[in-house]
């Protein structure tokens, strides 16, 4: 019957045979009819040849929508979505059939006319299916492909990469499918397989724009731990998906460049971007400093001196192992993202400053602006200006006892209560570090003798973060209020 069926939906010709029988159409023995010609009807075997139905289309139009595409198995694409599908049946078949699963083959091509197709969809399992009665003699029937291998057919590697091109950085994309299906059928004949009935249609998705609009943002920044020569990040990378299409790439690594120069990179677990939302991961890398290259620590300067403008890294796709997915190197390494790390809560280590004008002295007062990590103050050289005038400057180098120092100032990381969750930095007093003074620039200091005078802090500091040492870091600092003390 199944093969009649089939044939018969197909436009097949079947040959049915017919043969005399000793019932009626009630079910019961024919009485009125001789002996001898009941036997000569049942003997009688007549070719018939039974014609299949001129609508041929009985799968009028399918549609795709929710559509899931996850990397994160080895880098192989699995596909996931919903499918409808409405079917016309043909006008001589008078009985409801009821499709309880569908098993499709699909082919996907990149435009209508294309004469072959890049890649091939094929479900592990027959997927559940619901039929619902619709107008017309049209019946919807709905069915979920859940993690459907897809392929990339030979040669079509080229196609392939424009067909993610349009997901990730087109604003529309189409894809055009056909194949064939296998219908688990529940009908007046029994519960039948009706197979390879033939399907077309497209697939309409909104694309990402390149995931630029709008762009990415890192919303924290975390010092982990410091080694001799990383330092451990942690950061929350928010994402917009503007596609209705889920994404998943997997594990990611970026390149982190500062100033055109990798200055570190940064481990995505699972990029995974919901449709139509904000996207938060948390995202974790090295900061790495190079012996030849001072790129890394310019970037810690700039980031620790709260200068915004200054601090803009680009995360960048170009990293050697950005992916374990072949399929998806093109697609990673054409990722460029432009971010600037968040502005601390507070001003970030300077915290304020007095000068002794007796004891020609400056007391610093300093706090560490990390939560997780510690970080030591062993060498400042300082130079404080006012309106473009240098009013004078500072030495010490904290790790020369005998200089008189008592060893570099721990820096404790920023303390939050348990209870309220509110958190503030620690701040930490220098000792009296001695000041040679200009004469131009004493003289505004003079004016503001038990007042307070706003100046611009310059300075090259060695710095320990955890294990990591620090030399030479520039640490600049605008509209610092300064107090003048007349005293020592």
């Amino acid at each position: 019957m199944e093969k009649f069926l089939s044939a018969y939906l197909h436009g097949n010709t079947s040959t049915v045979y017919v043969r005399g029988s000793p019932f009626g159409p009630d079910g019961r023995a024919a009485r009125n009819t001789p002996e001898w010609l009941r036997k000569a009807l049942e003997s009688l075997t007549l070719q018939v040849p039974f014609p299949g139905t001129q609508q041929t289309d009985l799968i009028q139009s399918l549609e795709m929508t929710h559509i899931k595409i996850d990397f994160s198995n080895n880098g192989n694409p699995l596909i996931s979505g919903d499918i409808d599908a409405f079917l016309k049946m043909p006008n001589e078949m008078q009985f409801d059939i009821n499709v309880t699963e569908i098993d499709p083959k699909v082919f996907l091509y990149l435009e209508a006319n294309s004469s072959s197709p890049f890649g091939r969809l094929t479900s592990n399992r027959p997927c559940p299916a619901q039929t619902i009665p619709a107008k017309d003699k049209m019946i919807q029937v709905s069915s979920r492909l859940n993690r459907a291998p897809f392929e990339v057919l030979p040669g079509k590697d080229k196609e392939f990469q424009k067909f993610l091109d349009r997901i990730f950085h087109g604003r529309r994309g189409t894809v055009y499918i056909k194949g064939t299906a296998d219908a688990q059928v529940k009908s007046a004949f029994g519960e039948l397989t009706v197979r390879d009935l033939e399907f077309k249609g497209q697939i309409d998705t909104k694309g990402m724009q390149g995931m630029k609009n709008p762009p990415p943002r890192v919303t924290s920044i975390a010092l982990k731990r410091g080694y001799p020569d990383a330092l451990h990040i942690v950061n929350d990378l928010v994402i917009e998906n503007p596609s209705d299409v889920l994404v998943n790439l997997g594990q990611v690594t970026l390149m982190l460049l500062y100033k055109d120069e990798a200055i570190g990179e940064v481990t995505v677990p699972e990029l995974k971007l919901l449709p139509e939302a904000n996207n938060t991961m948390a995202i974790e890398g090295r900061l790495i400093k190079k012996a030849d290259n001072a790129r890394m620590v310019d970037f810690i300067g700039s980031y620790i001196s709260g200068d915004e403008a200054d601090t803009q890294l680009r995360i960048s796709g170009r990293h050697p192992d950005a992916t374990q997915s072949p399929l998806l190197k093109t697609v990673i390494q054409s990722l460029v993202f432009d971010v600037t790390p968040p502005r601390f809560d507070e001003e970030p280590l300077l915290a304020a400053m007095q000068m002794n004008v007796l004891s020609s002295t400056t007391v610093l007062w300093l706090r560490n602006p990390f939560h997780d990590i510690g970080i030591t103050m062993i060498k400042v050289n300082a130079t404080a200006s006012y309106k473009s005038h240098e009013i004078g400057s500072a030495q010490a180098n904290f790790s020369d006892r005998g200089e008189g120092w008592s060893g570099p100032l721990a820096l404790p990381p920023v303390s939050c209560d348990r209870v309220s969750q509110n958190c503030s930095a620690i701040v930490v007093e220098t000792p009296k570090i001695p000041v040679m003074t200009k004469k131009l620039g004493f003289e505004a200091i003079k004016k503001a003798l038990g007042g307070e005078i706003e100046v611009s802090v310059h300075s090259v500091v060695a710095i320990k973060i955890d294990e990591l040492l620090l030399d030479d870091l520039l640490y600049e600092r605008d509209n610092l209020t300064a107090k003048i003390s007349k005293g020592f």
